[in-house]
């Protein structure tokens, strides 16, 4: 038996509202302003009705602009992705905007508004928004990807990459030469910074594994109140060199550093040179993302390859498919609910900045 089409009037009787306010919530381009109850209710009455809103292509001839919003610039990870982004969308006939929020709310909240309302044609969110309800408005208006961390929950398309698995791989390696005690340095860890969360639960996993304390084991060294009440707060290179500096000074028995990206990691890595220690026969050093600062000659750097480029345009791939196609929820693949998921796995490359733990 065919599947009757659930149409805005549908989610209009679910939801105990009219279907000119189902309408205005979901294009978001009213200036009347609804109660976020009523907003809620109706975005609920979609998900459980299954509701998919077509996105026509009248003005597709006219909306060739994307965007992606991305938490950061200062992390190579994403300057990757979002010139990978620009080259695939420029390829295609598109351009592609990039805004950065520095993770606040307000900025994250100011930036989805405007894309909101410019012919922007779909989004990218390289990073779990906060602004939860904007972006499920959003979403009904046009076809939004994600692109983060496995663990964190979207009933929207996602292209993800496993940062439990990251953390695993670099401990079993990390085990596996020796070090016994490691350093993971990182900026402050919140519960929105899910990526950060779960590469530090797969070093502690590991380390559990085999038979260590994971929390002694894996010590996390984070800023303290001095660097985050500054006006500008150290991040990237400047936040790795100043953290592995106070605690190398402070005498910490650990023999290896996990960076959370690439960057942190050398100013990790220029911090020990400073101090008079050796790489790798003093101190291991470990980043994340693989960038092309990695390969540098006199750098080296071991790191996990999280595969920035090619998620970048494969991301644009899918988005003007869905674009084109004029359907927001164009299934790809064996997706059952046809929301698109794309998984890549993690893969430790190994270069000069990692070896045996000293004496």
């Amino acid at each position: 038996m065919k599947k009757t089409k659930v149409t805005a009037k549908d989610v209009a009787k679910y939801a105990g509202v009219s279907a000119t306010t189902v309408s205005m919530v979901l294009s978001g381009k009213s200036e009347r302003r609804f109660p976020e109850k009523t907003c809620r209710r109706i975005l609920d009455a979609c998900s459980e009705l299954g509701y998919v809103r077509n996105h026509t292509a009248v003005n597709i001839a006219e909306e060739k602009t994307l965007a992606a919003i991305t938490p950061t610039l200062s992390n190579m990870y994403y300057v990757h992705m979002a010139e990978s982004m620009q080259w695939r969308a420029r390829e295609l006939g598109y351009s592609l905007m990039v805004f950065n929020t520095f993770r606040e709310i307000h900025q994250e909240t100011q930036v989805m508004q405007l894309c909101r309302q410019l012919p922007i044609a779909g989004m990218f969110f390289l990073y779990p928004p906060e602004n939860t309800m904007l972006l499920q408005q959003i979403g009904w208006t046009k076809p939004v990807i994600h692109i983060y961390d496995k663990d964190s929950k979207s009933d929207m398309d996602v292209f993800e990459i496993d940062g439990f698995l990251i953390g695993r791989i670099i401990a079993e390696h990390l085990i596996e030469l020796g070090h016994e005690r490691i350093a993971l340095i990182s900026s402050t860890f919140e519960t929105k910074q899910v990526t950060r969360l779960r590469r530090l639960e797969g070093l502690r996993a590991v380390y559990a594994e085999h038979g260590f304390d994971p929390e002694q084991s894996v010590i996390v060294y984070l800023p303290e109140k001095d660097l985050t009440d500054m006006k500008t707060p150290p991040e990237g290179y400047d936040l790795g060199y100043l953290l592995t500096k106070r605690l190398l000074e402070r005498g910490e028995n650990v023999t290896a550093f996990v960076a959370v990206n690439d960057i942190m990691a050398i100013g990790v890595m220029d911090a020990v040179i400073d101090s008079g220690k050796r790489i790798p026969e003093d101190y291991s050093v470990c980043g994340c993302d693989n960038t092309s600062v990695c390969k540098f000659r006199g750098v080296s750097l071991t790191s996990v390859e999280s595969y920035a480029k090619q998620t970048g345009r494969e991301a644009v791939d899918v988005l003007i498919r869905k674009i084109e196609s004029g359907n927001s929820s164009l299934e790809v693949g064996n997706s059952p609910d046809g929301i698109t998921r794309v998984e890549y796995f993690p893969k430790l490359i190994v270069r000069k900045s990692t070896g045996p733990r000293r004496g």
